[in-house]
């Protein structure tokens, strides 16, 4: 018996010092602690100053600032004669894809500051997080953006975004979900009660400290993607949004539920920024399949493709709203088209996030929107772009 319990004390030793082997190999290697946390406002939240090292779709590493997001760190209080951006959007604002100063967020934040009049300054604040919809990036904005006071708040509307916002749609379930109450909105925050959420907080502590379940963690959810890929409620396989909702000219935009229920939030979000005396406006983004000029011209023989339909009902939603739709699609099929080249990492037809031409020309476009609508710009140059068209 002493001899078993003695095998056994050995094995559990050697078990132990080999965990702690590879967590320091993984550290050495450059690899970080898991990455979110619980947080019973928005679902989940980046680490404070944690580690992150992306592979899967271009690549990146660094560290989270001391809030929490993918930016340069930016202090609470505004300084004096500057005008302040705040960006607020999912994956494609966090752009882990692509060394932080090569985002459109950063560069925008350059390119103003080169046109910034005499003793004018512009900062740009990049609150992005993988997965936000509409409804947590009104909520970060709320909890988290207006303490940096900007002067102009900016979402990166992406065409998932509805799918996102509406929960039987949502492939990130354990968040926060606006429902329609009548005439108003409800927010139902019962996933702070879901096993999924409890089972987080509990498990905080070791997914703040060690790489290795980081790692693990990661496997076994990659693993789940490809043997069990998310289905939507008529069973087909399902990428994250509804290609009929965006480009199927049949299928009217004003009768998609989950679009009605993001023109309401939008609306609610817009409202709440002018009520703080600060001006709203949305950077409408758009996918590959209606950008790139060899998949135009494919998805073009379809007569019921139409690239321009979530386009133009977003800009309805602004007009009726009061607020700007600023859109990227034209620039980025301008320079699909004279550049040759991919702007998304991944292959043809599978594009996924913007690269680093993708987020140059994304940049681009806001850097004319708003040189030409914020004072203390000059606007040099700001008739041409890509193509010779004025945007």
């Amino acid at each position: 018996m002493k001899n078993l319990a003695g095998k056994l004390v050995v094995m559990l030793v050697g078990l132990a010092g080999g965990l702690l082997l590879l967590e320091a190999i993984l550290r050495l290697a450059g690899f970080g602690t898991y990455e979110t946390v619980p947080d019973p406002t928005i679902g989940y939240r980046y680490i404070p100053h944690a580690h992150y090292r992306w592979i899967t779709e271009g690549g990146s590493t660094g560290r989270f600032n001391s809030e929490g997001w993918r930016d340069v760190e930016h202090p609470k209080a505004k300084p004096a004669h500057t005008t302040r951006i705040l960006l607020l959007g999912d994956s494609f604002v966090a752009a882990f894809q692509v060394p932080l100063d090569s985002t459109f967020h950063r560069r925008l934040e350059s390119a103003l500051n080169q046109r910034a009049r005499t003793g004018q300054r512009f900062e740009v604040i990049a609150l992005g997080q993988n997965g936000n919809g509409t409804t947590t990036e009104y909520l970060t904005y709320k909890r988290w953006g207006v303490r940096y006071d900007p002067d102009l708040v900016a979402v990166l509307f992406v065409l998932n975004d509805p799918a996102d916002d509406w929960r039987p749609s949502a492939l990130q379930q354990e968040h926060p979900f606006f429902v329609e109450q009548g005439d108003s909105l409800g927010l139902d925050t019962s996933f702070r009660d879901t096993a999924a959420f409890l089972k987080g907080e509990r498990l905080l502590w070791l997914k703040s400290r060690s790489v290795l379940w980081a790692q693990l963690r990661g496997a076994l959810a990659t693993l789940r993607a490809r043997f069990s890929p998310p289905r939507q409620p008529t069973g087909a396989t399902w990428d994250g949004y509804i290609p009929a909702w965006n480009f199927d000219a049949r299928l009217p935009a004003d009768s998609i539920p989950a679009f009605r229920l993001t023109e309401k939030i939008l609306a609610r979000f817009a409202r709440e920024v002018a009520s703080d005396h600060r001006r709203f406006i949305v950077f409408a983004s758009g996918f590959a399949p209606q950008e790139d000029r060899a998949l135009l011209a494919t998805f073009g023989r379809d007569p019921f493709f139409d690239p321009e339909k979530t386009r133009r009902w977003l800009t309805a939603v602004g007009a009726r709203h009061g607020f700007d739709v600023v859109p990227l699609s034209p620039a980025f099929r301008a320079a699909s088209r004279e550049l040759g080249a991919p702007l998304w990492f991944g292959k043809s037809p599978l594009y996924g996030h913007w690269n680093s031409a993708g987020h140059a020309v994304a940049a681009s476009v806001m850097e004319r929107y708003l040189a030409r609508t914020l004072a203390g710009l000059d606007t040099t140059g700001l008739g041409v772009e890509l193509g010779g068209r004025s945007p």
